[in-house]
């Protein structure tokens, strides 16, 4: 009886070891996400961090729901935390530096192609405003 109770607290542990991964995975998402993009908006930010915040406190009451009837115990919250720090010291610092510049080096060309559409439709709006002033400073010499 006893071994089958620490056999179940082991693998719950390595159940919540998991998801800590897991979430710090998803979060560092987040993170090449705003180093892709550039979030002007600090408000904008908050929004990202408040909503997987909320997906994060569902994901993991969900998960002791499932293995302890909703109860929190110590071992799963020490679980969720050294899931997240080991994920954190051995892969994400290298996950999401590297992981950013692999995407903005495939996304280069995209931006360069951009660029030079908006240089392009600039220089025809130029065009057709200037010939739009010149016709209509034709039109009140009459």
């Amino acid at each position: 009886m006893i071994a089958k109770l620490i056999w179940w607290e082991g693998r719950t542990l390595l159940s919540a070891l998991f998801l800590g991964m897991v979430l710090a995975l998803e979060y560092d998402c987040i993170r090449i996400f705003r180093r892709v993009i550039r979030h002007k908006n600090i408000w904008v930010m908050s929004a990202e961090d408040i909503l997987y915040w909320i997906y994060a406190a569902v994901t993991v009451f969900c998960m002791t729901y499932e293995v302890n009837d909703g109860i929190l115990r110590g071992f799963l919250v020490t679980g969720f935390l050294a899931g997240a720090v080991l994920y954190r010291y051995a892969f994400g610092t290298f996950f999401v530096k590297y992981t950013t510049k692999f995407i903005n080096l495939c996304l280069k060309p995209l931006k360069k192609a951009l660029c030079l559409i908006k240089i392009g439709v600039h220089k025809i709006t130029g065009c057709i405003k200037a010939a739009a002033v010149r016709k209509r400073g034709q039109g009140n010499e009459v």
